[in-house]
């Protein structure tokens, strides 16, 4: 990855983090005075580098590792916001990639039953005893991250 696609995937992050959304390849050009065609372009190599997932034959940011922009089961309150985990793990990691106290709320994958965790300074402080069970290998996990 060259310097101008970490510049840009840190654009992603922090429009993420001041936003609660990933921007748009507009907004990313405007935000780097570049050109539209070159932050798409940008976006497709990040997403073929893993670093980025865009939905099916877009330039829209579907998921920025621990962030999802789509529905799903990994809700997160932290910071005044509702956040969107990929899974339940990366949900985890929105409060450490954010530096903040967060409630999560989630499911078991196997019986739908309700999880709720408490993050507080940095550490599970409620929540109980959780067992992670990683359906997928991880070799596999880019045949299908939305599955995954």
């Amino acid at each position: 990855m060259d310097a101008f696609d970490l510049d840009v995937r840190r654009h992603v992050y922090r429009s993420v983090a001041e936003n609660g959304r990933p921007p748009t390849t507009g907004e990313t050009a405007a935000g780097l005075g570049v050109g539209a065609t070159e932050i798409a372009d940008a976006y497709q190599r990040l997403h073929d580098a893993h670093a980025l997932v865009l939905f099916p034959d877009t330039t829209d940011v579907w998921m920025a590792n621990p962030f999802c922009f789509a529905p799903t089961p990994h809700t997160v309150t932290a910071g005044g916001r509702v956040w969107t985990g990929t899974c339940a793990w990366d949900a985890l990691g929105i409060p450490a990639a954010l530096h903040i106290d967060a409630s999560i709320a989630s499911a078991c994958a196997c019986c739908g039953e309700p999880v709720a965790l408490e993050v507080r300074d940095g550490e599970l402080v409620e929540g109980g005893e959780l067992l992670v069970h990683i359906l997928v290998p991880a070799r596999r996990w880019w045949d299908d991250i939305g599955f995954t």
